[in-house]
């Protein structure tokens, strides 16, 4: 029988998840630098009317905000990387329950198991109004 750490995950499992983990991190990080050439290459265009103009400002504001998202989650996938160091991978950090593989499979990065994630969420859009962002760790306003 295979070696399952946390109680519930194979040692092949983990290694699979992993090494999932370190190709997205691989991927994140080379697509940053290719924008940072662009972003450099966009900044540098000599801009012959306003719309060309308007057109550049569109491009790097999407870039800037596509960009900030990935180093989200770049963070969220080193955390994980982490935890599956010092063997706290897989369980979620509400409850205390194993995360199920397949779950980690879909979302590498889950620090909760579904029921856990399923409680969040509705209680997320009971509370619509001034709630807190679990990613982002800031109040939501709707104001």
């Amino acid at each position: 029988m295979a070696k399952r750490l946390n109680g519930h995950l194979k040692k092949t499992d983990l290694k699979k998840l992993k090494n999932s983990l370190l190709a997205i991190e691989e991927r994140i990080i080379n697509k940053q630098l290719t924008k940072n050439v662009n972003f450099s290459i966009i900044q540098k265009s000599d801009n012959k009317d306003d719309v060309d103009s308007a057109n550049n400002n569109i491009l790097i504001s999407n870039d800037l905000r596509f960009s900030n998202r990935e180093r989200l989650y770049l963070k969220k996938v080193k955390n994980a990387l982490k935890m599956i160091e010092t063997d706290e991978y897989g369980m979620c950090t509400d409850c205390g329950s194993p995360i199920n593989f397949v779950r980690l499979q879909a979302r590498p990065t889950s620090e909760l198991c579904i029921s856990c994630k399923e409680e969040n969420e509705r209680e997320e859009n009971q509370n619509a109004g001034g709630r807190t962002s679990k990613s982002l760790g800031k109040t939501v306003s709707l104001v």
